[in-house]
């Protein structure tokens, strides 16, 4: 953006940061209701931590959602998808709806949590960081609330549940959640990125992944059997599982394979492919099956099921990317947003279920983590909070406005 020599001249007698200038007075309004509430906002995240349910059990957290939504004036709707909450926020200005979602659900880990507020429920823990992402989108939605008089469209929050055992977005998309059809979703995750930053980048910006399943039959050795086929399916990798936490440039496969399933005729196995790309989707699918294709057991047969997008990962829209990012940049700085260019094949997100309905974004949000989302010694900077929620209200302010792009 060009700064003329008298506009230069007035930031400078004022002593504001050059991002001041890009900030509309409906920003700056949800900013500084965001500062007004920032403690409060701290308190309601470790609630949350101290508290936490794994996929399908969310029940208190929904409940919190709820009542923290209603007080804000928001339509809200329950058990959606589960334990799933849905706030509409209807502006008093003509516009597009536009969807902001946030996960709610923990994981289980018997690891010691380091911080004071620390988790009550033995064995279950928030080391992803869904409690601060619940926050955010909470914060959000009173930022936006505050200026409702002025908000030109209507901002639709979706609190998922079962993120986790990735069956949460499907469940609430099952249940209507896009009624109407919102313009664009946005949504973000913790990262272990400085507080103040977010990262993201256009197209395929975490793996998906393609699930196949062998079901075995037959009066010969089932287990030997099974034990085959999980070998035939870990061989599909070209990356070691060890070493799928470390970014990398797509092409890559990587194979797991779950506990294998055992009645007293029949063996099966469920395998997690994760890709980034579609000829390896279609590679490893077309291996597997020629693979399997060519056992010849005695007294055994091999049914296979090979679905792609099991998990349907994240895959950001290009033009809405663009646009989002320069928003949030004018609003917060050049360095808001780094640009991220390589993928972690061990991370996934059923975000993307909705991305499949609607374009949208997401952002990895700095939150100078100590370990990676899920590693035990995991701590999110709290400050991450206020910057989370100011950066999605720019992005959601600026396509509800109808930016250049969006």
């Amino acid at each position: 953006m060009r700064t003329g020599l008298l506009l230069g001249t007035i930031l400078g007698c004022l002593a504001l940061p050059a991002s001041a200038a890009a900030q509309s007075p409906l920003f700056r309004r949800v900013s500084a209701t965001l500062a007004g509430i920032e403690g409060e906002l701290v308190e309601v995240r470790r609630d949350l931590h101290r508290h936490p349910e794994v996929s399908g059990q969310e029940r208190r957290t929904a409940g919190v959602v709820a009542e923290r939504l209603r007080k804000l004036g928001l339509e809200v709707r329950t058990g959606v998808g589960g334990h799933g909450v849905v706030g509409v926020l209807r502006g008093d200005r003509p516009g597009p709806t536009v969807a902001y979602r946030a996960d709610m659900d923990a994981v289980y880990s018997n690891a010691p949590d380091p911080v004071e507020f620390r988790s009550e429920t033995p064995g279950v823990r928030h080391i992803c960081g869904h409690d601060l992402h619940t926050t955010v989108g909470l914060a959000l939605a009173a930022g936006l609330a505050s200026v409702r008089a002025e908000l030109p469209g209507t901002v639709v929050f979706l609190f998922q549940p079962a993120e986790e055992n990735v069956t949460g977005a499907k469940a609430m998309l099952a249940d209507g959640v896009f009624s109407p059809l919102p313009a664009a979703v946005f949504g973000l995750h913790t990262a272990p990125l400085p507080v103040g930053q977010l990262g993201t980048m256009p197209g395929t910006m975490m793996a998906w992944r393609d699930r196949v399943s062998v079901r075995i039959t037959g009066s010969g050795d089932l287990g030997a059997a099974a034990d085959t086929v999980s070998a035939l399916i870990r061989s599909l990798s070209t990356v070691d599982p060890s070493q799928a936490v470390v970014p990398r440039q797509p092409p890559f496969v990587v194979a797991q394979v779950a506990p294998i399933g055992e009645t007293a005729d029949s063996r099966t196995v469920n395998g997690s492919i994760s890709v980034a790309d579609d000829a390896s989707s279609a590679r490893a699918n077309g291996t597997i099956t020629a693979l399997v294709g060519r056992l010849a057991l005695p007294e055994i047969s091999f049914a296979l099921e090979y679905t792609p997008r099991w998990v349907p990962g994240v895959t950001n829209d290009a033009g809405l990317t663009s646009a989002t990012t320069a928003s949030i940049r004018r609003a917060l700085g050049a360095d808001a947003v780094v640009d991220v260019n390589s993928i972690s094949p061990a991370f996934s997100e059923d975000y993307g279920a909705f991305q499949a309905e609607t374009p949208g974004v997401f952002y990895y949000l700095g939150v100078g983590a100590i370990g990676m989302p899920h590693s035990p010694g995991y701590v999110a900077d709290e400050a991450a909070i206020v910057f989370g929620a100011r950066a999605m209200a720019a992005a959601v302010l600026d396509r509800m406005a109808g930016s250049p792009g969006a």
